[in-house]
């Protein structure tokens, strides 16, 4: 059964027009075909492929999920990062988060990308980093060339994510001027400036993570998506855990407001991560605000977390 619940969300539009057609004729028809556009694209629920990115095994399509709210527009955008340890996850964590944001007036993404999870022939991650970033960047320009027809303000772009999204929504903010994270192989060449990040229980300080976290497992995500040695020390490759860690562009990258949601149970992302992230983004002259969430561990609802975001980004963007 075909679902009505995307009012106001990007659709196809079919307009039946005909000579000697009658109202109600025209109407079924009007109906009919209508009905087939939402059947035949409800599975997808506004999914678009924004770009096919190389591997060493071929092309990876990478898709992204859009609503829009209802009216003229142009409309603020949220983009929403999905996170599972740059391993695993999809764009359908944030598909609820992006209907709330439509219905509260902003243009609402979510956004899928490479994951470290798969392997190459010979062994080790077939898209490690930096690939999870260059696509966010892909993403964005992809937003800047289709500004026009999903009424986005390309003055008012924001990036969220959780946990391994939360670092991806931190990086396209601080990072966002390193040419080195430019996806040469994408086909949209303008981006859009990242005004604001929200990072909810991210690994904004990726060393300092990956030296405290609780969690064994944490760091054997870590060493295969940065395509280090299983035991790989932060001393030893401190050069590769800097070149993706958002704490090393705190100085050099623009001056953006950014917020982070921690629980004060988590055990994944210690809290201690994220005061020392702020108190190195204060040094840096940001603006970084920390909400914590007592007793709560890694992860809250996603609708309470697109809430949170629209909260604070509506006095911001």
């Amino acid at each position: 059964m075909c679902s009505s619940e995307n009012r106001g969300v990007h659709r196809g539009v079919m307009e039946v027009r005909s000579v000697g057609m009658t109202r109600a004729m025209q109407g079924a028809v009007g109906l009919m075909a209508m009905g087939l556009i939402h059947c035949a694209q409800a599975p997808a629920e506004g999914e678009i492929t924004y770009a096919e990115a190389p591997t060493p095994q071929g092309k990876h399509p990478l898709t992204l999920d859009i609503r829009v709210p209802e009216g003229p527009g142009p409309f603020p955008a949220l983009v929403f990062i999905h996170g599972g340890g740059w391993m695993f996850g999809d764009l359908s964590t944030y598909r609820g988060a992006i209907e709330n944001a439509a219905s509260r007036g902003f243009v609402g993404v979510s956004i899928n990308y490479r994951l470290a999870n798969e392997s190459k022939d010979e062994g080790g991650a077939l898209s490690p980093w930096p690939a999870q970033i260059e696509d966010v960047r892909c993403a964005l320009r992809w937003l800047s060339a289709n500004a026009s027809t999903f009424k986005i303000d390309t003055d008012r772009v924001a990036t969220a994510g959780g946990s391994a999204g939360g670092h991806l929504a931190m990086m396209a903010g601080y990072a966002q001027n390193e040419p080195r994270f430019e996806p040469t192989w994408c086909p949209h060449e303008e981006s859009v400036a990242v005004r604001a990040v929200v990072s909810f229980y991210g690994a904004n300080d990726l060393a300092a993570v990956y030296d405290t976290s609780e969690e064994w497992w944490v760091r054997a995500y870590m060493t295969r998506w940065l395509d280090l040695p299983d035991g790989a020390s932060t001393t030893d490759d401190a050069a590769r855990f800097a070149d993706a860690n958002p704490a090393s562009y705190l100085r050099t990258g623009p001056k953006i407001p950014s917020l982070i949601l921690q629980g004060t149970a988590d055990t994944i992302v210690p809290p201690q991560t994220q005061r020392g992230f702020r108190a190195a983004a204060e040094g840096a002259g940001q603006d970084v605000s920390i909400t914590f969430l007592e007793g709560v561990g890694h992860g809250i609802d996603a609708i309470e977390e697109s809430n949170r975001a629209i909260d604070w980004l509506s006095t911001r963007l």
